[in-house]
Parts: C-alpha cells; sequence; structure tokens
C-alpha cells in the first residue's frame, strides 16, 4: 500500500499544481475581462461582487475536477480546462451584454442578487459542462 502512494503521489502533484496553474490563470483572465473589480470590491466589502466570483470560480472548478477523474494525461485536461475557461467567459458576456446590460454597475452597486444571479448562473452551467465533458 505505501509503495502504491510513493508510485501515485507525483501523478497527484503534477496534476494539483497544472489545476492551481490553471485556476490562478481563469481568476487572473476573468478579473481581467469583467468591466468591474471584482479584487477591489471584495476587499470593500462588496458581497455582490463576492458571490459573483465565487459562483464563477466553482463553475469554472466543477468541470476541472470532472476532467481530472477522466483526463488521460495532464495536456488533456488542460486543454478541457480551457474550454471549461471559454465557457465561463461566455456565461460573463452573454448575462452581461445581453441579457442584463447593467448588472456589472449592479454588482458595483452591492445588489447582492445580481452578484448570485451571475454567480448561480455560473455555477449551473459549470455542472452541466462537467456532466457533458465525461466520456
Amino acid at each position: 500500500m505505501f509503495e502504491y502512494f510513493t508510485d501515485a503521489l507525483p501523478h497527484f502533484l503534477a496534476y494539483f499544481a497544472a489545476a492551481v496553474a490553471l485556476a490562478i490563470a481563469f481568476l487572473l483572465l476573468y478579473v481581467m475581462i469583467t468591466p468591474h473589480k471584482e479584487i477591489a470590491l471584495i476587499r470593500d466589502g462588496n458581497s455582490a461582487a463576492a458571490a459573483q466570483l465565487t459562483g464563477t470560480f466553482l463553475g469554472f472548478s466543477v468541470p476541472v475536477a470532472m476532467v481530472i477523474g477522466h483526463s488521460v494525461s495532464i495536456p488533456d485536461m488542460l486543454l478541457w480546462g480551457a474550454v471549461a475557461a471559454i465557457v465561463q467567459l461566455a456565461v460573463f458576456f452573454l448575462v452581461s451584454r445581453l441579457l442584463f446590460r447593467s448588472i456589472s454597475q449592479r454588482i458595483t452597486d452591492r445588489c447582492v442578487a445580481s452578484g448570485i444571479f451571475v454567480g448561480g448562473i455560473g455555477l449551473g452551467i459549470g455542472i452541466l459542462q462537467a456532466a457533458c465533458m465525461v466520456p
């Protein structure tokens, strides 16, 4: 049993490091693309921004977690993780540009309902993505 653990540990560390790097890259890209500044808003105590970013991050993380369990290699996982990131960016674009043009301003103005809505949509789409990414 200990031998299995020592053999599997490098694989765990490699996948975990790749997943964390992918998550950091996604978060950096996401907060750069959105018109409001989530990190500054969260530091200022804006619950709407916290709900929005948390839901979106979970919407990204769920499919990545599913892919990790089913991928054949780290590059495979990274490619499907990029798909998950693109989908989350598209979700924000569709919500903020087509459905509710003022949603970004409402999040900035601390409208928690708006933050929960955007985060919830991101999480829901992420769950659907995860289901579709399983062979």
